[in-house]
């Protein structure tokens, strides 16, 4: 259980609400303090009617340990809090974004990387990524930036900062249409200050691709088990998947990845001819595969998304079987 308080910013546009939602600072503290740094939450990200109306929607940690914004029991949670607004705010499912400062932006470098297919953008600041847990690879395709004081050394947060960039720009080398992930480290500023207010306004114009053609999800628990149109049913540390779909051929390189089921639609594969899968070098379908009604109303209700339901669900054989 988690409270929360949202209020409308500007005209609804056409397509539905954005939603942004802001988490507090605070942490391991009295409940009294993380309840007044909830209240600073509500008034804090300045409003941008301008750029187009939106819901902003102000989150309490649902404890006050150090971890509330980014343990196990959170991501569900959000799932759950996405797809209520969905179903009953009017949200529009590709402009939903999530930001936060200090014990929140802790929780946005946890909740994006772990569940970036569900975002348009995330932002974080005076935070860091938490070591195993906030996985860099997964941003291949969502906007995501940090914003840290050159001055806020405690707990390594500036260390682990200039890692998680570093690290970033491995990933991107030298492309310009993946990694769209960008550190602002402000010169003179601690912990407290940071020049942060109006950053919805430069994520408000970020839109979710829900069906991206190129992934790589890193699960980093076994909690989080659907990434995109992919799903491993047993998610657990040190597995990685990069899959790819051109055409109708779909290359997959798995590690440490024992089972897993496939999410398709018209957006990924022509149906009408043969899709091809192969994974670690070896084909392993090559067929027809016919849509269904019932599997497009069993993945709708898997997430709550239309954005996310899929046509067709199954799951992938991992070695080749003989023709």
């Amino acid at each position: 259980l988690s409270h929360y308080v949202v209020r409308e910013v500007g005209e609804k546009p056409a397509s539905g609400w954005p939603l942004f939602i802001a988490m507090h600072g605070g942490g391991k503290a009295p409940k009294e303090l993380n309840d007044s740094q909830w209240r600073v939450m509500q008034r804090y990200y300045r409003d941008h009617a301008s750029k187009g109306g939106y819901l902003y929607l102000a989150l309490r940690a649902p404890t006050d340990e150090w971890n509330g914004f980014y343990t196990g029991y959170v991501y569900p949670l959000i799932a759950k809090l996405i797809r209520q607004f969905l179903i009953l705010g009017d949200v529009d499912s590709n402009k939903v974004f999530a930001l936060g400062y200090s014990h929140g932006g802790y929780g946005a470098f946890a909740i994006g990387p772990k569940m970036a297919d569900r975002f348009a953008a995330v932002h974080s600041s005076a935070a860091a990524p938490t070591d195993r847990e906030s996985s860099p690879q997964n941003l291949r395709n969502t906007p995501f930036t940090f914003m840290i004081g050159d001055r806020d050394t405690a707990y390594g947060r500036l260390k682990r900062c200039i890692a998680f960039d570093k690290a970033v720009r491995e990933l991107r080398g030298d492309r310009k249409n993946v990694y769209p992930v960008r550190m602002f480290l402000k010169k003179g500023f601690g912990h407290v200050g940071l020049p942060d207010r109006d950053q919805i306004a430069d994520m408000y114009v970020a839109i979710r691709n829900p069906t991206p053609k190129s992934l790589v999800w890193e699960p980093t628990d076994s909690v989080v088990r659907r990434f995109a149109w992919l799903e491993i049913p047993n998610p657990s540390k040190k597995q990685l998947v990069e899959a790819s779909c051109q055409g109708n051929r779909i290359e997959m390189k798995l590690t440490n990845v024992e089972a897993m089921n496939l999410y398709l639609d018209e957006r990924l594969v022509d149906f009408s001819k043969p899709i091809v899968v192969s994974v670690n070098g070896n084909e392993v379908v090559n067929r027809l595969l016919s849509p269904s009604l019932s599997a497009l109303c069993r993945t709708l209700e898997e997430r709550g998304d239309p954005e996310l339901a899929f046509s067709v669900k199954g799951p992938l054989p991992l070695v080749a079987h003989p023709r």
